[in-house]
């Protein structure tokens, strides 16, 4: 037996012992734990490694049984963001150059600043529970680590096909998960996923990103495989998207669908509009009714109150509060519960105050400049990323009038991925065509000039 062989058997055989050592003393969550350790230091090897692995984790996995809100993938980002870290400082690794990096360092700054004078003011906690101002504020940090991380991992076009690969497995398997859990579920019962009860409008946005991810690569990959692949991805994860009863997701879909409906082919409208119209003839009575509830002025389910109703409440309530109070910062991170403001853009203004709204504004204004430049850029499959994240902004920005799908840290995990993933392509390309003008420095091409081409279809 070669020596190489031996050591893996012995290798092998250790790891298996330590796991039933921990399923035996310390239950499945010390495999879990275990695991996770043991990817987390893969990423001191190649960070890749523990990028792939994250992808699934932050996907399918639950919050760990802890008495601090903890993730799988917390346990893999945070020896990864050391080793990031590491890199940079000896020289290994660089900081992607994004047009999105001085937005995003603007937003966390502003972010930290709220924190700190929430924490004077008594209006923001420093505790590492759940929702509190600290943990929003990690969260944002960990996400940035994220979206960076994942451009410095991606270096050839393999890696990039392998991320995306990997990407629409996990959306896939969630699907799939979906259809299961609606299985086991009574007709008018929304399903959460691995989010767990309450989870429904969290999934839910998460299914969007998700689909206009798969739906995009359908429309601009040229394998015809590739493509059957996708179509048969697509459909669990719309099935478990309209079971999930959550209408602001309903609306970020149709949103976001239109969005690659208007810069891939305007002649897909008459499609779409064959398939909505047809929809009923389908879809089950109640999530029929549950999406007629949208339209302002209908009924609702008895003991249910509107949700205009409830969202004009919360603006006129609010929105004086903190004009009056605090306007420019606001009062700091998480300083209302979840579920308090479900606006997007009301409750950064109420966290982090006019300063945070413009930050956030701007910031999500580059990323559609940015997706839409990098979508006239790319050529096939890679096409589709910048188009999937182009859409998926279109769709959470819309879906953000009744909801915070910016807040929620497993949609902001898969969006800030997939953002990853279309500014990775984009960096290859130029790599690979080194008199290609970068997006961020294109000459001539303000934002005003891409506002025109989109309205124009071109």
């Amino acid at each position: 037996m070669k020596r190489s062989t031996l050591i893996l058997a012995l290798v092998a055989a250790g790891l298996a012992l330590i796991a039933g050592l921990a399923v035996g003393q310390l239950g499945t969550l010390g495999l879990v734990v275990l695991v996770g350790i043991g990817l987390a230091a893969a990423a001191f090897v190649d960070l890749r490694i523990t990028v792939l692995a994250i992808v699934p984790a932050m996907v399918l996995l639950p919050e760990l049984p802890l008495s601090i809100p903890l993730r799988t993938e917390d346990l893999l980002m945070a020896p990864l963001a050391g080793a990031w870290s590491v890199r940079l400082a000896l020289g290994r690794e660089t900081v992607p150059r994004t047009p999105l990096n001085a937005p995003l360092l603007v937003v966390i700054a502003i972010e930290f600043f709220a924190l700190v004078w929430g924490a004077y003011r008594g209006t923001a906690g420093l505790s590492l529970e759940l929702y509190s101002a600290s943990f929003f504020f990690i969260k944002t940090v960990e996400v940035t680590f994220l979206f960076f991380i994942v451009q410095s991992s991606i270096r050839s076009q393999r890696d990039l096909r392998l991320f995306t690969y990997v990407f629409i497995a996990a959306a896939t398997a969630l699907g799939i998960w979906g259809v299961i859990e609606r299985g086991s579920r009574a007709m008018g019962e929304a399903i959460t996923g691995p989010a767990g009860h309450g989870g429904y409008s969290l999934l839910g946005l998460t299914f969007v990103v998700l689909l206009v991810t798969l739906l995009s690569l359908f429309l601009t990959e040229r394998s015809r495989t590739l493509r059957l692949l996708l179509m048969a991805a697509a459909l669990p994860v719309v099935y478990s998207l309209t079971f999930t009863f959550s209408r602001q997701s309903y609306v970020g879909a149709v949103a976001a669908i239109g969005a690659i409906i208007w810069v891939r082919d305007r002649r897909l409208i008459f499609p779409a509009l064959a398939i909505a119209l047809a929809l009923p003839f389908f879809v089950p009575e109640v999530i029929q009714d549950r999406a007629m509830s949208i339209v302002p002025g209908s009924a609702v389910s008895a003991g249910e109150r509107s949700p205009y109703a409830t969202r004009q409440h919360a603006l006129q309530r609010r929105l004086p509060e903190v004009l009056t109070r605090s306007p420019l910062v606001g009062f700091g991170p998480a300083a209302l519960p979840p579920g308090f403001l479900d606006n997007q853009y009301l409750l950064t203004i109420y966290y982090t105050g006019i300063l945070g709204l413009a930050a956030f504004l701007w910031l999500l204004w580059r990323a559609l400049i940015t997706g839409y430049r990098s979508y006239r850029k790319l050529e096939g499959g890679r096409k589709g990323l910048a188009l999937a994240w182009l859409a998926a902004t279109v769709g959470l920005g819309i879906a953000g009038l009744a909801g915070n799908p910016f807040v929620a840290v497993r949609v902001r995990e898969v969006y800030w991925f997939l953002a990853a993933l279309a500014l990775a392509a984009v960096r290859l390309a130029e790599e690979s065509r080194p008199e290609a003008e970068p997006i961020s420095e294109e000459p001539g091409y303000a934002d005003a000039d891409v506002l025109e081409d989109v309205a124009r279809g071109s």
